[in-house]
């Protein structure tokens, strides 16, 4: 049997206003004043709020380790619980992704982002088979399978920032095409953010939650056969994680996640325009 599952995994960008009371003259010296993008950016500006540049393009790459349960197995739409019985089944997954990240600042608290990237996943599934033979359970163990994915998302976010305080909501839908298996996955991705400015350093600390809900019906074809199973993971993992603002407008971030299934960590480097 083939690699049945990919976990997928994506960072918020931790990208806010700053309220910071700036002078007449550096509001003057200020490049991007009279800039289209955000809409009503000028009026901000001139109330002393410090905006990100609109335009922002950033790699990104993740590693995670993910646990999923399999369970309610069919095979062209026949339940096959009696071969494979829930509770017993499960996969251990660990995922390397990369890829390219695109963000626009419509509004100064409102902005769109996509992603397109490539993962490359490593499975450790267990398979819980009856033995009608002996009337035991025996585990089919499938290791070191991997496949290729193409990951493509969309997404929106809100932010807000009060002196060296911030906070922001990130929420992405997500499609991932498993190469040479037949499947493809959905998901919901929202990510929610506070976070600290460290002075005028550019360091960023940043903690919060994300929620993934995932398309809980795997469907994909094995062969001539179309088979079927239930996924299941926890929703919930926590974040911990800093950013860094360099200068001409380079930005860097390493988040780390942990949830009771799963364990990640990210790296994102960019640029705003």
């Amino acid at each position: 049997m083939r690699n049945l599952m990919l976990c997928l995994i994506f960072m918020s960008t931790v990208c806010a206003a700053n309220e910071s009371k700036i002078s007449t003259e550096e509001q003057e010296r200020d490049e991007d004043i009279g800039r289209t993008l955000p809409f009503f950016g000028d009026r901000v500006r001139t109330k002393g709020i410090k905006l990100p540049k609109p335009i922002g393009l950033s790699l990104f790459t993740h590693q995670q380790e993910d646990l999923m349960s399999l369970s309610d197995f069919e095979i062209e739409g026949e339940s096959v619980a009696d071969l494979l019985p829930d509770g017993v089944s499960q996969t251990v997954n660990t995922t390397s992704i990369i890829a390219l990240r695109g963000d626009v600042w419509l509004l100064p608290f409102w902005g769109f982002n996509a992603m397109i990237g490539k993962a490359v996943t490593t499975s450790d599934v267990s398979i819980g088979v009856n033995d009608f033979y002996n009337g035991n359970l025996a585990k089919l163990e499938l290791n070191g399978m991997a496949t290729t994915s193409t990951i493509t998302s969309i997404g929106t976010t809100l932010a807000y920032g009060h002196k060296q305080f911030f906070t922001t909501i990130d929420a992405q839908y997500v499609s991932t095409s498993v190469s040479g298996v037949g499947v493809s996955l959905e998901a919901l991705v929202v990510t929610s953010l506070i976070g600290l400015n460290i002075g005028d350093s550019g360091w960023k600390i940043v903690v919060g939650g994300q929620y993934q809900d995932y398309q809980r019906q795997l469907k994909g074809q094995l062969g001539d056969m179309q088979f079927s199973a239930k996924q299941t993971s926890s929703r919930w993992s926590t974040m911990v994680g800093m950013q860094k603002e360099f200068s001409e407008n380079w930005e860097a971030s390493l988040m780390a996640q942990s949830g009771k299934t799963r364990e990640g960590v990210t790296f994102m480097l960019g640029k705003r325009f």
